[in-house]
């Protein structure tokens, strides 16, 4: 239930974003909270230990002899994921069959022209579900929507307490 909620509130911050109006004091608040989990604290994490050339960090920062080629960040240019990012959506998932996982889907946009936009795969591992980044895919958008969506977005890119 708690996905849930998190779900409808990111997916509110969408569509408002994209009709270029503002959040209430209120879904300002609940926007906020939404952004102290687990995936969202990883996808950070991740991004700074990718820019900082972290030894051993592998696939999906950098081509590993195991990974799709053209799919790694390193690959798509690292410069995608330089600065602050906005957390547009979140989506849980859980897969079965030989590999049973969950985690969730975060859409993200940087706050830096051009504004790159990925959808982000985060799982859970183990019994205390530690989250772990799997998968960093560019969202198909012109550059001219998602110049659009980021004027529509420009307020809260000059907050910091709606960006990581």
């Amino acid at each position: 239930m708690k996905h849930l909620g998190v779900f409808l509130c990111l997916l509110f911050v969408n569509h408002i974003a994209q009709a270029g109006t503002t959040l209430s004091p209120e879904q300002e608040a609940t926007y906020k909270k939404s952004l102290d989990q687990p995936a969202v604290n990883i996808i950070r994490e991740y991004i700074d230990d990718c820019l900082a050339n972290e030894p051993g960090i592998g696939y999906p920062c950098k081509l590993t002899e195991n990974s799709e080629e053209g799919r790694s960040i390193q690959e798509q240019g690292i410069d995608k994921i330089r600065g602050r990012f906005m957390v547009l959506r979140t989506a849980p998932f859980d897969s079965e069959g030989d590999l049973t996982v969950d985690g969730d889907l975060v859409m993200v946009i940087f706050d830096s022209p051009p504004h790159w936009m990925f959808t982000v795969t985060v799982v859970y591992q183990g019994e205390d579900r530690n989250p772990v980044v799997w998968g960093f895919s560019s969202v198909d958008m012109t550059a001219e929507k998602r110049q659009q969506l980021a004027g529509n977005l420009s307020v809260y890119f000059k907050d910091e307490s709606f960006t990581r």
